[in-house]
């Protein structure tokens, strides 16, 4: 019998939105309704999460995967794959409820002696590269009768799975243990019941845009050939890239740790991944130089486990109950000082505006015709990038980016007034929910890509600020109820932030 497995690095994903992720793959090979279940259903056999609920551990905050008899997975066949983006899209407008469905959504849209199949996975199931594998699985059996073998769940239980020199030190160290002190200190927890109720109102308002960006066969071998000129791989080009258009000093890229790991075994269901800020402030615009900046800051971060495994060392340091509540304490106007230190200092929702890139890499099987990686929207992230090549073509790469939409299409009225953290953006006595801008123009910022949409409701003079002069109005940028993210976009030079 498995031994018990605990949702330990994973419990950041628990309480949070939009930790979903999807891969949409194409075979060519007869649909049979049939086959397709049993497909499945061998692939429950052969990894017990499929087969699994989430349970807390009676009389504890702990959480585990509790194993049920027969497969969890939920299998939908649809007649028409015009549907296929709604489909998807109806994933983030409501809680994925994992004490009563199982982890992994598929559905599957036949078409002549071929289908295009979309699977889509909580975090709490498996990382991208996980997902990756599972596809490919289903493929091997349904296209060439390759059934998976059956493999025990083995987690990260503890510090000692990470490797040598992984554990948390300095300032890090001392502000977890800090956070964890204040968040027993409030002596409160955060309900399942709550966040459900927070994840409704936030997924109304807060809706993801899926953009994708179709790379040619030329394009793709003239990409690989610069980067075996010049010592640096396709993603540090990407990477550098995404630096010269958005012009920003830093991006997150997720990195595979799975084969560093003493707890990992080949097949395991679960998350065997880290996220590491890669920050590159070089001036240069030329993209192969500054494809070499990344490519050295990158590796920087790999060869030093500490800085590699920091985030999944935070992730078993932090008491779990406080990371249920990082999101809502940002979010969704749950009070904690402890869980808006963690979600907004340590896991950046209070600043959504960075840019991220998740690529799952090369992988060979020619039992599949294409696929797509669709990466997971992040409150954290303005625009996360997934990025996976099948059989040596780059497949397409496809952008996810949350948009906070206007107030307008909320009821309108203004916003409940909360409490903000203590910086210059919240000294005005009212304290409303919103980012008080100084605006030139008055223009409502439209490009949900580059800015985010907001609605511009004002004028307005906060008590306390009586700067305004003839020349500029003080304008109230209102966004949806737990949205109060004081620097949460990147301007144009019309506006100065105050």
């Amino acid at each position: 019998m498995m031994k018990k497995q605990y949702v330990l690095t994973e419990r950041a994903h628990f309480m949070c939105p939009n930790m979903h992720f999807g891969m949409l793959m194409e075979i060519e090979k007869e649909f049979i309704e049939e086959k397709v279940r049993e497909t499945l259903g061998r692939m429950a056999e052969a990894h017990p999460f499929l087969k699994s609920l989430i349970a807390y551990e009676k009389g504890t905050d702990k959480l585990y995967y509790k194993v049920t008899e027969h497969s969890q997975v939920s299998c939908l066949i649809k007649e028409d794959i015009a549907t296929l983006w709604e489909d998807y899209s109806k994933a983030s407008e409501q809680d994925w409820n994992v004490f009563e469905n199982g982890m992994l959504k598929v559905y599957v849209y036949p078409k002549k002696q071929e289908m295009t199949l979309l699977f889509i996975a909580h975090h709490l199931l498996v990382d991208g590269r996980g997902l990756l594998e599972l596809v490919q699985e289903f493929a091997n059996d349904y296209v060439r009768n390759i059934m998976p073998n059956y493999v025990e769940e083995q987690l990260v239980e503890s510090i000692h799975d990470l490797p040598e020199k992984s554990s948390l030190a300095g300032i890090s160290k001392l502000l977890i243990k800090r956070a964890n002190m204040q968040w027993k200190k409030e002596n409160q927890k955060v309900s399942y019941e709550c966040y459900q109720s927070f994840v409704e109102e936030y997924s109304r308002s807060h809706k993801v845009e899926y953009r994708t960006y179709e790379l040619s066969k030329d394009e793709v071998g003239q990409m690989g050939m610069l980067c075996k000129e010049n010592g640096f791989t396709m993603n540090d080009l990407l990477m550098a890239q995404m630096y010269l258009k958005t012009r920003t000093n830093k991006i997150i890229i997720a990195a595979d740790v799975r084969h560093t790991l003493a707890c990992y075994k080949a097949g395991v269901l679960g998350n065997y991944s880290t996220a590491m800020g890669i920050v590159c402030k070089t001036k240069t615009t030329d993209i192969v130089q500054k494809a070499k900046e990344v490519h050295k800051q990158v590796q920087k971060h790999k060869n030093k486990n500490r800085s590699l495994m920091l985030v999944l060392a935070c992730y078993l340091e932090i008491n779990p109950t406080l990371l249920d509540a990082a999101a809502i304490s940002v979010l969704g106007g749950f009070e904690s000082k402890a869980g808006s230190f963690v979600g907004g200092g340590m896991f950046g929702f209070s600043n959504p505006s960075s840019y991220s890139i998740t690529n799952l890499g090369k992988v060979e099987n020619h039992n599949i015709k294409s696929i797509m990686f669709i990466p997971p929207a992040s409150p954290a992230a303005k625009l996360t990038l997934g990025v996976v090549t099948l059989n040596g073509q780059a497949a397409d790469l496809l952008a996810t980016c949350a948009i906070c939409l206007p107030i307008f299409l909320c009821k309108l009225r203004v916003p409940r007034p909360i409490l903000l953290p203590r910086t210059k953006f919240a000294r005005s006595r009212c304290r409303p929910k919103g980012i008080l801008l100084r605006v030139w123009d008055g223009t409502p910022i439209q490009d949900p890509i580059s800015y985010g949409t907001l609605a511009v409701w004002g004028p307005f003079v906060p008590r306390s600020l009586s700067t305004a002069s003839a020349k500029s109005v003080w304008w109230f940028l209102a966004t949806p109820r737990g949205a109060h993210r004081q620097t949460s976009i990147t301007l144009p030079k019309c506006f100065t932030a105050k």
